[in-house]
């Protein structure tokens, strides 16, 4: 993965190459994006950069300040993330393939491939379908931290730096946790860690005191316009739709422009809650929570993430806002209609509710009875409007 190959990101990307030029690169170093952001091609780039042999230095009018060569034998083993060097930590959970002890080691083929396949875009629901565990919640345990000393206790193959790359450590067991913070305190030569995290809340204090924090902002529009202009084969009006689609976050647009699908998936599921809390339906309410509940927890909180979108979408709407609108379609159409019924005097209130909602998924918190719940509160909102 070259830094030039991912889009956005301009000033962290040379802030990363000039630690590597300069020779500062930090021990431990935490990503914090959002789900679906750049974070983990960073990461990989950033280490191919550390190991490249043949750095290329560009002008001073050019965008990046160097990259990788992507031709040395280091950055050719990088791009098939089959470097000796480069190591992966990863949540898992027993499958049919295994059945106790899970570790990462015995899931890399399945990563290997889930990273390739998705272009490094991978989020933890994905993960989690390409390895059959989607009604599980994965977690990083204690024999992945014991293989973390062991494969750092060794020396490097080819005697540059050693790199872990500890994706989603939110997933952290607490009994995996002091193994590792033992590590990060006194890590052996030429070692770099890099965690990779969506929720610093989630996270150990310990763990963000011994790590340097490099947090990915929202991509900026302009570089998302300009990298579909100069990538895909789209008119001015289409490029604007998407830029407006992507909301800063490009992968919501991968879908898109593989011609998967041609709207968001959770959209039809939103609206149809939404209709339903609204009709106080609730023969149809229970049907769709029972039907929901099954789709797994993770696209469960990615719904809900979802709707927090639309909650606010809506809120700009009603605001006058209209620029912030990032919408088009069917989805555009539903927000203008629905600000009249979500708007400043409940949305705060709503969006409190799906951000409930998503925390007691993620704590295992049986599925059907909160989207029930979740619809009834939102139901009686709506009903102390009429």
């Amino acid at each position: 993965m070259l830094f030039k190959e991912i889009v956005g990101h301009k000033d962290l990307k040379n802030r990363l190459i000039r630690s590597v030029l300069n020779n500062r690169i930090s021990h431990a170093q935490l990503f914090l994006g959002d789900e679906g952001s750049e974070k983990l091609a960073l990461s990989i780039a950033y280490a191919q950069f550390i190991s490249c042999s043949n750095k290329q230095i560009y002008s001073p009018d050019n965008e990046l300040i160097a990259d990788s060569c992507g031709s040395c034998p280091s950055c050719i083993k990088y791009q098939k993330l089959a470097h000796p060097d480069l190591h992966f930590i990863f949540p898992v959970a027993t499958t049919k393939k295994v059945n106790s002890k899970p570790t990462s080691k015995q899931f890399m083929s399945e990563w290997r491939e889930a990273l390739l396949e998705s272009n490094y875009y991978l989020n933890l629901n994905e993960w989690y379908a390409k390895i059959g565990i989607e009604n599980k919640q994965g977690k990083i345990g204690v024999d992945d931290a014991n293989q973390v000393i062991k494969t750092l206790g060794l020396s490097s193959y080819e005697g540059n730096y050693k790199v872990m790359i500890i994706w989603m450590i939110e997933k952290l067991h607490h009994a995996a946790a002091p193994k590792l913070l033992k590590l990060l305190e006194e890590p052996p030569a030429k070692t770099l860690f890099i965690l990779l995290s969506e929720d610093s809340n989630q996270l150990l204090k310990t763990i963000l005191s011994r790590t340097q924090l490099i947090k990915l902002l929202p991509i900026k529009d302009d570089e998302i316009r300009d990298y579909l202009h100069r990538n895909f084969q789209l008119t001015g009006e289409r490029i604007d739709n998407m830029v407006n689609l992507a909301d800063g976050n490009f992968k919501h647009l991968i879908p898109i422009l593989s011609n998967s699908v041609e709207d968001n998936p959770y959209f039809s599921h939103f609206r149809e809650m939404m209709l339903l809390a609204y009709r106080q339906d609730f023969v149809k309410m229970r049907s769709k929570a029972d039907e929901l509940s099954k789709i797994g927890r993770e696209n469960i909180k990615q719904l809900m993430q979802y709707g927090l979108r639309i909650v606010r979408m809506c809120l700009y709407y009603d605001l006058g806002n209209t620029n912030l609108v990032k919408s088009t379609g069917a989805e555009l159409n539903f927000i203008q209609k629905f600000s009249h019924f979500v708007n400043q005097s409940n949305a705060e209130e709503i969006s409190a509710l799906l951000n409930q909602a998503n925390f007691h998924i993620s704590r295992n918190v049986n599925a059907k009875i909160t989207l029930m719940d979740t619809l009834l509160r939102i139901s009686l909102i709506f009903n102390q409007q009429k």
